[in-house]
């Protein structure tokens, strides 16, 4: 039986065939928006999903940095588990990027509850950050990929 390693996108190595296909694609600048690849792409997850626009992002991080700050404001607070990735492994972006609290609540193997959320968010009051935004890690990486159900989510 063959071992397929899902840890992450950077351990897998290519086929022949893949490194093939990427030699002979067609690049251009993705800043100057002039990659036919990547604005294929974005016109084909627009379509498919209604919106005008699509944005591609090559990682988890940085897709998570532009989420956090398009929904919150500087000063808001984010509750999250306490070895969620955006804490972690995001080199304090959240802090950095978008000027945010974080809020670390336990959880079991990396998963917080409906009620741990509830239970959390901050009053209505001056004194505290305003709970904003909840991040669910799915698949949970410390948590040994621990996953969310829909009806926890």
């Amino acid at each position: 039986m063959t071992m397929i390693d899902l840890r992450s996108e950077t351990i897998n190595k290519q086929t022949k065939a893949i490194l093939y296909a990427m030699m002979k694609a067609e690049v251009g600048d993705d800043d100057l928006g002039d990659d036919p690849t990547v604005n294929q792409l974005q016109e084909k997850v627009a379509t498919i999903f209604g919106m005008e626009d699509a944005l591609y992002c090559p990682s988890g991080t940085m897709t998570n940095q532009i989420a956090m700050r398009v929904h919150t404001r500087p000063q808001d607070e984010v509750i999250c588990h306490k070895h969620s990735h955006v804490y972690l492994y995001e080199g304090g972006g959240m802090m950095y990027n978008s000027m945010l609290s974080p809020k670390l609540l336990e959880g079991d193997r990396g998963r917080i509850t409906a009620e741990q959320v509830t239970e959390s968010i901050n009053p209505d009051d001056i004194h505290f950050p305003k709970s904003k935004l909840v991040v669910l890690e799915n698949t949970m990486n410390i948590g040994g990929g621990s996953v969310y159900d829909l009806y926890e989510i």
